[in-house]
């Protein structure tokens, strides 16, 4: 059995790498809930809200499914361990945690399935973060998930921020991903369709 994470040590400084393995069955699920997740976007008049709920709800599934009988006390570590091996290698996921404390992870996200093969970036980047953001809380309840960059507004990776315990500051975060990723959605909509 191959490792979750891959420790990668340069003098003093070391990344931990996921080690993608994809699974066909939860890529088809991710496919099946992206989908829906979109349709329920266009149905409801281009509202964010509803496709937000619809990735955080997946996420949670997978979090009930997969890691929630592992643990009632997380550690950082352990969540990020487990997490990689049954959810983020099968999706795929390519991913350099930059830093694991106990109160904060960092990662960079560098590869992602659903970025490359949907045309819709913009709706794959606030399908992602509501995703990750819907497992993480699981496991965190008074966490949130910070993202500082995204392949869909044109970053080579897109950066991650788990923090376990979050500040009211953060907790405005999901607010401010959801009215971004809307923004450019519906542009990118309006574009698509003056062609």
């Amino acid at each position: 059995m191959q490792k979750k994470l891959k420790e990668i040590k340069s003098q003093d400084h070391a990344v931990w790498i996921t080690q993608p393995n994809e699974i066909e069955t939860l890529l088809k699920r991710r496919e099946t809930a992206f989908d829906i997740a979109k349709g329920k976007f266009a149905d409801s008049n281009d509202n964010v809200e509803i496709a937000m709920q619809t990735a955080e709800a997946f996420g949670r599934g997978l979090f009930a499914e997969y890691l929630q009988e592992k643990s009632n006390d997380w550690n950082m570590r352990e969540w990020l361990e487990f997490t990689a091996e049954q959810v983020f290698n099968p999706l795929g996921t390519g991913a350099a945690f930059t830093k694991i404390t106990d109160d904060e992870s960092r990662s960079l996200i560098f590869r992602c399935l659903l970025h490359e093969e949907s045309n819709e970036s913009h709706m794959a980047s606030l399908f992602n973060y509501g995703f990750v953001r819907g497992m993480f809380l699981s496991a965190f309840p008074d966490g949130e998930l910070l993202m500082r960059s995204s392949i869909a507004e044109g970053a080579p990776m897109t950066e991650f921020i788990f923090k376990a315990k979050a500040t009211d500051e953060d907790k405005l975060e999901r607010e401010r991903v959801k009215n971004s990723f809307g923004e450019n959605i519906n542009i990118t909509r309006k574009f698509k369709n003056i062609d």
